[in-house]
């Protein structure tokens, strides 16, 4: 079967091939036969990387036709307030527990929960049980010594009396009237007054209460002034100054002026931060004691441009900034936010003249050729 199908072959061969083909040695049909096969492979070759280079060349051309568009707006840098924002709270600047100094059953209560009370009003009564008795037995003694006392000075006069009897009798005088101030005292003091004008803003016992000395009767909060306290870091406290003109923005909305009242000098231990305390008016009482609030403290004057939060982009290094276009080519410029209202975003790092992207900074990249398109005024705000 082989042998036929070798003589079908052979006979094939010289059919097809031509006579010289035929005419050459074995070997050199062979070497002219791989020659040729290896001349046609090049030659599809060089035809098929010809076509690839003429598709790079086209879509070259194509790129270069097509520089990417985008939308910017010049700035110009202008003068502003570089602003310390601190998260603080609110407090009053005098909240007073107001205490009892004398012990008893109270006896009766002058306020409730939220009135106002003026300075020395009473707040609680405390019942005088014996207090008046002994307060009028000690007015008896301040008499009586009294009446004594001016006998003596009469003997004395007369040579009856000597230098000591009169001391002695002045000092039973000295005596007894110290006993009587003694006393008052204490039956003032069964009347617990307030400190100064203010709010009740507490109140800690009833009526028909034990109080000891040193137990609460109520708190009182005076409202006005009133003060946002905050914390400055190690690097902030350098630029902030007692007087320096502040802001506290509430987060119920409230937004008040006021200026620095104190500045730590001293750093808290565990923190590494210094208190600072805006004071604030409170003509309404509209204040409370414990409302978180932003306090904003203008500081120095630099050079500033307004934008808008939405143009803002990161780097690969996570850094915040804008991408800007000089001749045509983007840059990324870091910045860094001096601050952020209602009113628009204002950062510093910029040149003093800048073409800021507004639209399609997030589809090009630092160093890329783009066309600039200036965008409609304000745009950047």
């Amino acid at each position: 079967m082989f042998a036929k199908l070798k003589s079908l072959i052979e006979g094939a061969y010289a059919r097809f091939m031509p006579t010289f083909w035929l005419a050459m040695k074995p070997q050199y049909q062979w070497a002219f036969g791989i020659a040729i096969v290896v001349t046609l492979w090049l030659l599809t070759g060089v035809f098929r990387f010809g076509g690839h280079a003429s598709d790079s060349a086209a879509a070259q051309a194509k790129t270069a036709t097509t520089i990417p568009s985008v939308r910017v707006a010049a700035l110009t840098a202008v003068l502003r307030n570089a602003t310390i924002v601190v998260q603080g709270r609110t407090q009053a600047l005098h909240a007073v527990d107001v205490r009892a100094e004398v012990e008893g059953v109270v006896k009766a209560l002058h306020f409730e929960k939220g009135d106002r009370v003026k300075k020395d009003e009473v707040l609680c009564e405390i019942k005088l049980n014996d207090r008046g008795a002994k307060a009028a037995q000690a007015q008896a003694q301040v008499a009586q010594a009294g009446k004594e006392l001016q006998v003596a000075q009469d003997l004395y006069k007369e040579g009856f009396r000597s230098k000591t009897q009169m001391a002695q009798a002045q000092a039973t005088y000295e005596a007894a009237k110290a006993g009587a101030a003694t006393m008052d005292i204490q039956l003032a003091n069964t009347r617990i007054r307030a400190p100064f004008d203010g709010v009740v803003d507490d109140r800690y016992v009833d009526v028909g209460d034990y109080m000891r000395v040193g137990d609460k009767c109520a708190m009182v909060i005076a409202p006005e002034p009133f003060l946002a306290v905050g914390t400055l870091s190690e690097q902030q406290v350098g630029q902030v100054s007692v007087g320096d003109k502040a802001t506290a923005t509430l987060v119920t909305g409230e937004t008040v002026q006021g200026h620095v009242r104190f500045v730590a000098d001293h750093a808290d231990e565990t923190t590494r931060t210094f208190r600072v305390e805006v004071e604030l008016p409170n003509p309404d009482s509209k204040l409370r004691d414990g409302v978180s609030a932003d306090i904003r403290i203008p500081v120095r004057k630099i050079n500033a441009q307004k934008i808008s939060p939405g143009i803002l982009v990161l780097d690969d290094n996570g850094a915040v900034g804008v991408r800007t276009v000089a001749n045509g080519i983007v840059h990324f410029m870091p910045i860094h936010i001096i601050s952020d209202g209602p009113e628009g975003m204002w950062v510093g790092g910029l040149p003093q003249h800048v073409s800021v992207i507004t639209v399609g900074q997030e589809f090009v990249t630092n160093g890329e050729r783009v066309k600039a398109v200036p965008d409609k005024p304000g745009a950047a705000l």
